[in-house]
């Protein structure tokens, strides 16, 4: 059976339109394809671009671990270094400290020597003595002892506390006892207790060059005090150059006084004859 023309002309048209369809769809795939391998290239770029952004990353981040590190161990040397400084810094407000207290006490001891020296009547001068022991070393028992010339006994001559109950007869004899063997040897005696126990804490010759005149025994210390310190040591060998010879100048001072006023005597006694 023929076909009509129409027909064929029906079917040549729906031909041309598929023929078109296809057309579209190549020319669709093919932008596809175009747009795919477009876009695997910039997966390849973007994966190129992670690896050196990794790569980069990991640089940057040994960069930081070692600066890190770096800075970590400044912050340990820093650390070690405040407490350095700041123990320098205690131990300088400690020897501050001791500096003022020392210079203090010098100070102290100026005046008192200065106190010694100002006067020439003996009692004053045991007083002074007695002050001076009290006040700038701590003693709570001592005793002062002066060589006594005819005997050549040391003579109990000013004390503080018990002592006098413990001396017979006001004195010691010379070279006996420790009061006695250091003003012999001429060596000062010294021990870190504060005499609690009864016994001599510190003892002291009195000396003008090698001539000992006397010597101050300290039996106990202060409450406060736990022992002599080397502050109380030098104090005590400063005092006792002082004190030997105020003592020796004020003893011949009243000597001489006494001679002079029995010269006088003995004048006064001459003219009125």
């Amino acid at each position: 059976m023929s076909q009509q023309p129409e027909e064929i002309l029906s079917i040549f048209s729906k031909s041309e339109e598929l023929l078109k369809m296809l057309q579209r769809g190549r020319t669709f795939t093919e932008e596809l394809m175009r747009e795919n391998e477009r876009l695997r290239y910039r997966m390849i770029q973007i994966e190129t671009d992670n690896m050196d952004l990794r790569d980069e990353y990991k640089t940057n981040l040994d960069t930081l671990r070692g600066q890190n590190d770096s800075v970590r161990q400044k912050l340990q040397f820093l650390e070690r270094r405040f407490l350095d400084v700041e123990s320098e810094n205690k131990d300088f407000a400690q020897r501050y400290t001791e500096v003022e207290e020392q210079n203090e006490s010098l100070a102290n001891l100026y005046v008192a020597s200065y106190r010694l020296h100002s006067t020439l009547d003996p009692h004053e001068v045991v007083e002074c003595i007695k002050e001076i022991l009290i006040n700038m070393v701590g003693s709570e028992e001592f005793g002062l002892y002066v060589v006594d010339e005819e005997t050549g006994d040391l003579a109990l001559t000013g004390y503080e506390g018990e002592i006098a109950k413990r001396t017979e007869k006001g004195g010691v004899a010379f070279g006996e006892g420790l009061e006695g063997f250091v003003a012999q040897s001429g060596q000062p005696f010294f021990t870190e207790d504060a005499g609690e126990g009864g016994e001599v804490c510190a003892c002291l010759p009195l000396m003008i060059k090698e001539r000992v005149v006397g010597v101050i025994a300290i039996y106990k210390l202060l409450p406060h005090k736990r022992g002599l310190t080397e502050l109380d040591h030098r104090l005590l060998d400063l005092l006792a150059g002082q004190a030997a010879t105020a003592l020796v100048s004020s003893r011949l001072y009243a000597q001489t006084d006494r001679k002079l006023r029995t010269i006088e005597g003995v004048m006064s006694l001459l003219r009125e004859r």
